[in-house]
């Protein structure tokens, strides 16, 4: 606390502009100055570095007067002078670095404002901004105190996302029925795949999560989902980011991650999140699966195979491979109630959502993770009813023409289908699946885009590597009745802002499905 007769140091301020990319601190023993030092250069700035107003001539000689000449508030009524400084050479591109492409030094900075506030335009994209503090004393005007902020790099703001318009089905403006709500599905890219080696036609700042995160998220409200089915979230963004973004949106959920390591640090795994509106539904169970786990029962339990055994080690290292489902019952928080046309109306819903292992070479394994998704969900939802409806999505790594998407659509798998007969080959691979026979399920599903729009989208994964559906919406056809869908874009649109997904207007390599649904009476599925 300071002394009644000793006047309050004031401070001043300067930012900088800069090109740059890397970490914030670039050079932790140049972020602070030297307490008392009084030096017209702050001591992060090189010797032979210029610092020029921005309304200045780069040759103004009274630029580098101004520039090299400290002002000292003292007596002034503002204690808080600060100064915007931006780097002077726009072609700095060297990650993380402090040198240009040439590789020699680059420490120049340009002054460009000494307000209170300083926001970013459009001449700050691409470019580092620095605040630099300075203490004062208002007796003395001597540099009591020196501190330095660096910012990442300025973005330009995203394009607004793609209007997604839906189909809907006819006959559904006719009234009657249960509830409709909103679902949406949507594998949103973890930052431990999205790499430059991954995806190196999209520009690098593109991939970063924060950048990223406000386009997926915009991209999600303005939906108006009353469901989000999401994947790919990653363990510390659900904590930090996503949770309490989606919260102040109005939505409550939970989460679930896969079951291997971190890749690293803590969090940096990722896994699915299931979201609902609270003013819509409330929760009434909340319940996970392990693919781990039910292959450990399956191989000790049921097949009697020893897991430190050359057969039980093998089957279980083909079948473990850390992806999980979640599970919930929904109940409308303004419940249906019974009229002459509904006297049982359905107020509670199931929900499940999964990710599928995505290696293509794997397709057995898939299989084998539908059926026991499947049977899992036969046990539960058939202990609570023969009427609860049912809702499966996700990212099934799985296109139209594989024995997943039949054992789903179909019930069943055909005998000769090649990804039921994988141990058949060459490479030693363990015999995991039953007999195709008792690969069935109770349930008559429905694809939603299928129903509403007559077919599979061309596409929901679209990389240069891959253009392909694996994300679907299953809905069980006796009680859910879809009633539109959003067609995936033209490529035309997709490829707009890049060559592929990720760009810069679409944040993840996958695109969410969106579909409106309605309680009660539904048909067979097509």
């Amino acid at each position: 606390m300071n002394n009644a007769q000793t006047p309050p140091p004031q401070s001043r301020g300067s930012a900088y502009r800069r090109p740059s990319i890397g970490s914030e601190n670039i050079d932790d023993d140049r972020s602070v100055g030297s307490v008392g030092s009084t030096s017209s250069f702050p001591k992060f700035i090189p010797q032979n570095s210029r610092v020029t107003n921005i309304e200045s001539s780069e040759n103004d000689p009274a630029a580098d007067e101004e520039s090299s000449s400290p002002q000292t508030p003292t007596g002034s009524s503002n204690p808080y002078q600060l100064k915007s400084f931006q780097s002077y050479n726009k072609g700095f591109n060297d990650i993380g670095g402090d040198s240009d492409l040439n590789g020699q030094p680059h420490d120049e900075w340009i002054e460009i404002s000494r307000d209170h506030v300083y926001v970013p335009n459009e001449r700050d994209v691409g470019r580092k901004l620095k605040l630099e503090a300075v203490a004062l004393s208002m007796e003395t005007g001597e540099a009591l105190m020196q501190r330095v902020v660096k910012t990442d790099l300025v973005l330009s703001r995203a394009p607004d996302p793609v209007k997604r318009n839906l189909v809907t089905v006819k006959g559904v403006g006719s009234g009657g029925g249960g509830a409709r709500f909103r679902i949406v599905t949507y594998n949103v890219l973890a930052e431990i795949y999205a790499t430059q080696q991954q995806y190196p036609y999209c520009d690098f700042w593109a991939l970063s999560w924060d950048y990223r995160f406000q386009n997926i998220l915009r991209e999600i409200v303005e939906v108006g989902p009353d469901v989000i089915c999401l994947q790919e979230v990653q363990a510390d963004h659900y904590e930090n980011h996503v949770y309490a973004a989606l919260s102040d949106a109005g939505f409550e959920g939970v989460y679930k991650q896969k079951t291997r390591d971190s890749m690293g640090l803590t969090g940096k795994v990722d896994g699915c999140a299931l979201f609902w509106r609270r003013t819509k539904f409330h929760l009434v169970e909340s319940y996970s699966i392990e693919f781990n786990e039910l292959s450990q029962r399956q191989a000790t339990q049921v097949l009697g195979l020893n897991p430190r055994s050359e057969d039980g080690s093998s089957y279980l290292s083909r079948l473990c491979r850390d992806n999980v489902a979640q599970l919930v019952v929904l109940e409308l928080v303004n419940p249906t109630m019974p009229t002459r046309s509904n006297r049982e109306p359905i107020n509670q819903l199931c929900i499940a959502n999964t990710h599928l292992y995505s290696h293509k070479d794997y397709p057995d394994v898939k299989l084998w993770q539908t059926w026991q998704l499947l049977q899992e969900l036969e046990t539960f939802v058939l202990s609570r009813g023969t009427n609860l409806p049912l809702m499966i999505c996700g990212d099934f790594n799985s296109t139209p023409d594989t024995a997943v998407y039949d054992l789903l659509s179909r019930q069943a798998v055909h005998p000769g289908h090649p990804d039921v007969n994988m141990a058949n080959g060459e490479d030693n691979v363990p015999n995991i699946l039953p007999e195709t026979m008792n690969m069935t399920h109770s349930f008559s599903l429905g694809s939603v885009y299928n129903s509403v729009i007559g077919e599979e989208p061309r596409h929901t994964n679209y990389t240069t590597n891959f253009k392909g559906t694996l994300d679907y919406m299953w809905y069980s056809a006796q009680n859910l009745r879809p009633l539109s869908a959003a067609p995936i874009p033209e490529e035309s649109v997709l490829t707009l802002h890049g060559e592929a997904l990720p760009s810069t207007q679409f944040s993840s390599d996958h695109v969410m499905l969106i579909s409106d649904m309605q309680i009660g009476s539904g048909s067979r599925p097509p």
